[in-house]
């Protein structure tokens, strides 16, 4: 599998950003894709990860070269911060429909815990704006397909502050796996990097 995420990657439609400099070092992320309608952000007053004002501006370099450019703000998150990892630390950074593998072929759920088992880092994020069930649906399945040694060296889970969850709460409890808190795309970011430098 990790073969070929490599060269899906390679020619994926999704994926605007030139080679990466370490294609190997295969980088998953997950997330949801959706925000809660209507959202507002739970930091108005601060710079946090999903306030408009941090997201319009992000927002507006991505759509420099697209007018048509339409997207939910759950899924921006984790595409900029699959750019950034991409062209700023040269890792394959890379989200479930990049590698363009179809469902028929490969339903959803076993493409997670593949995706995860040949990668070297899995990161699950966990926005305050965003539909965390799917998510905890997620993280219970591909936990429960890997070995606890594995969990902890390989996969983290970054959940944004007042984010609550039944299944957030298990996830160092029963899958042993390290989670942490980030309050904006900053701090988000440092903590992605820093985890991917102590397993990589």
């Amino acid at each position: 599998m990790q073969e070929r995420l490599i060269e899906a990657l390679e020619s994926s439609s999704y994926i605007e950003e030139d080679q990466v400099s370490k294609p190997r070092l295969l980088v998953y992320l997950m997330g949801p894709y959706k925000s809660h309608p209507p959202y507002e952000s739970a930091h108005p007053e601060r710079d946090a990860a999903t306030s408009r004002e941090t997201l319009d501006e992000a927002l507006g370099s991505l759509q420099a070269n697209n007018d048509e450019f339409d997207i939910d703000e759950a899924l921006w998150l984790l595409i900029e911060l699959k750019r950034k990892l991409r062209t700023e630390r040269g890792v394959n950074a890379f989200l479930a429909t990049d590698p363009e593998i179809p469902l028929h072929e490969m339903d959803a759920a076993t493409q997670s815990i593949e995706y995860t088992k040949a990668s070297v880092v899995t990161m699950f994020i966990a926005p305050a704006m965003g539909d965390n069930l799917g998510v905890g649906i997620e993280i219970g399945s591909v936990c429960e397909h890997l070995p606890d040694q594995e969990l902890m060296e390989k996969v983290l889970f970054l959940g944004e502050e007042n984010v609550e969850s039944s299944m957030v709460d298990a996830v160092s409890d029963r899958w042993h796996v390290t989670a942490d808190e980030f309050d904006n795309f900053d701090g988000l970011y440092q903590a992605v990097k820093a985890h991917i430098r102590t397993v990589a």
